[in-house]
């Protein structure tokens, strides 16, 4: 947890991937490393969130990045490995978000910053684990209920860190998909050390968002912002193909109302 221009940062899963890179760019304002198992019960997040306010007099910047890839079709994937998964990827951030939010809303203010993949908005075949255990509807519902804390859900493609080489792949246990699997595999062994995505670039550019300052100057930040030009191009392609079913299906889809309903329905009011 380190102060950045009056700025405390709270950041999960740093001893590899983008955490190592956020430490590499931290460092030098004087970083308190906390042990912090991000599957612990809610009872022991809480208390470790406070430790960090305590150290600090507050925290401004909630980082959740703990997480990794586990590969494997759901057929394949027992309910314990799917279940582990989530626990990291998903109930982590959640259980932390809960932990922070009591604090950055008595303060008014605070950023929660939200590392995820293009996987969670694209998905991709024999990631069924990874991909369902995105958090994109969780920072969209903090945007809506607490306007003055700010989510930035980070949607990365494939950056220069070990997460190709620490893919967690189930075994093989349906002969069907052995193809399958045996091509994810090598693509990820390609894949490694062959990243188009700079992670040092990238935390470099969310530190400064974060701050407001550099790329972030006079700029609207969005509840979520795609990372790497692979990002970009699946990004393009399954809007483009949303786009081509909403307008083929527009028709179909506003005949099922009833007479004289147009939508869209009232949405709740917000306490600011």
């Amino acid at each position: 947890m380190p102060a950045i221009q009056q700025q405390t940062w709270f950041i999960t899963g740093c001893s590899s991937g983008f955490g190592e890179q956020y430490l590499a760019h931290l460092r030098a304002t004087g970083a308190t490393i906390l042990d912090l198992d991000i599957t612990a019960p809610q009872a022991e997040l809480n208390a470790k969130f406070r430790q960090a306010v305590d150290i600090y007099s507050g925290v401004d910047v909630l980082v959740n990045n703990a997480g990794y890839i586990q590969a494997g079709t759901v057929e394949e994937s027992r309910q314990e490995e799917m279940q582990q998964c989530l626990d990291t990827n998903l109930h982590g951030p959640l259980n932390m978000t809960r932990a922070a939010l009591p604090h950055l809303r008595s303060r008014g203010k605070g950023l929660l910053i939200y590392m995820s993949s293009q996987c969670g908005f694209y998905g991709e075949p024999a990631l069924s684990s990874y991909c369902t255990s995105a958090i994109e509807s969780l920072s969209k519902e903090l945007a809506w209920l607490a306007p003055n804390i700010k989510p930035l859900l980070i949607e990365a493609g494939i950056f220069n860190t070990e997460v190709m080489n620490k893919i967690n792949h189930v075994p093989h246990r349906v002969e069907f998909w052995r193809p399958l699997n045996d091509a994810c595999r090598e693509r990820s062994v390609g894949n490694y050390r062959n990243e188009p995505g700079n992670a040092e670039d990238l935390i470099s550019k969310i530190i400064q968002i974060a701050k407001g300052v550099g790329i972030a100057k006079g700029r609207e930040i969005p509840l979520w912002i795609p990372f790497g030009s692979d990002c970009l191009e699946v990004y393009r392609e399954k809007i483009n193909h949303l786009n081509t079913v909403v307008d083929d299906w527009e028709e179909v889809a506003r005949s099922t109302n009833f007479p004289g309903h147009k939508g869209p329905m009232p949405r709740v009011p917000v306490q600011n």
